[in-house]
Parts: C-alpha cells; structure tokens; sequence
C-alpha cells in the first residue's frame, strides 16, 4: 500500500463526517432562519457561491465560474437562482459598460454572517468537547496546513 494511503483514508472520512455535521447544523435550525428572515435553503454549491462571490466581489461570471471550477453556463444558471432568491444582483461594471459584475445583496451578507456564526459556534462545541490538549493539537495542525497551502498557491503563480 502507498505511503499515507490509510492516514489520507481516515482524513477523508473525518472531513466528510464534518461537513455532514456542519451541514445538518443548518437544516435543524430553519425554524431559527424563519424568525431572523433568513429563510433560504441554500445547497451547498449555492453557499459555495454566496461565499466566493463575497470574497471576490464585485466580479463577472467568468471570473465566478473559474473560481468554482464550474463552466459558465453552470454557473449562470447557479447564479439565476441567486438573484431569483434575492441573494445577488447583477449591476453593469462602471469601466465597461458590457462587463456585469455580480455582487451580494445586503440579505446576502446577512444570511453569510448568520451560517458563520451557526458554522463557528458547531466548531466551538467540537472543540469543548475534544478538549483543551485536542482542541490546541488541532489548531496547530490546520495552521500548518494552512500555511502550506498558501505556501504551494505562491508557487502555481
């Protein structure tokens, strides 16, 4: 068997178990969306977008669709769900008069902040209940990741 196979195994298996966890953290909690009017029931690849799109903004749709590794005629019709839920708007760019660039809405903004906090304070309750050794080890470990790969990003450009 290859080196790291079974460590990359349990990993894979961690993460997805997470982001199972996170994502069902969201759906419990729609009669708590209802009562801030946050009432969406985003997919996951329709959050995705929500979140490129505010740490890129403003931007075209050939810039979106890159950044989501989708096609442009994917992310089009993504995006035409977005702005039909009131999440984004498309606005004619004020350089060039044929370029759209895509922003979020104020809801939108609002929506991203309330699954953060609903995301950030699962991660809180993980990291209680790991425990003050664990919840450290952990952090260390994604730092080192993070710098990592921030480090490998450099060197693509």
């Amino acid at each position: 068997m290859e080196k790291y196979s079974a460590e990359a195994q349990e990993i894979f298996k961690t993460v997805q178990m997470i982001q199972r966890w996170i994502h069902n953290r969201f759906h419990c909690c729609s009669s708590e969306k209802e009562k801030m009017k946050l009432g969406h029931d985003l997919t996951m690849p329709q959050f995705h977008m929500l979140v490129t799109i505010k740490e890129y903004e403003p931007l075209n749709l050939k810039e979106l669709s890159e950044r989501l590794h989708v096609s442009p005629s994917a992310g089009s019709l993504m995006l035409d769900k977005l702005v039909e839920l009131g999440l984004v708007i498309r606005e004619q760019s004020s350089e060039d008069r044929r370029e759209i660039q895509i922003r979020l809405t104020p809801e939108a903004s609002e929506t991203l902040k309330w699954h953060e906090q609903q995301i950030l304070s699962g991660i809180r309750e993980l990291l209680k209940g790991l425990g003050d050794e664990t919840s450290r080890q952990w952090v260390g470990v994604y730092r080192k990741i993070r710098e990592y790969l921030i480090s490998t990003q450099k060197n693509d450009k």
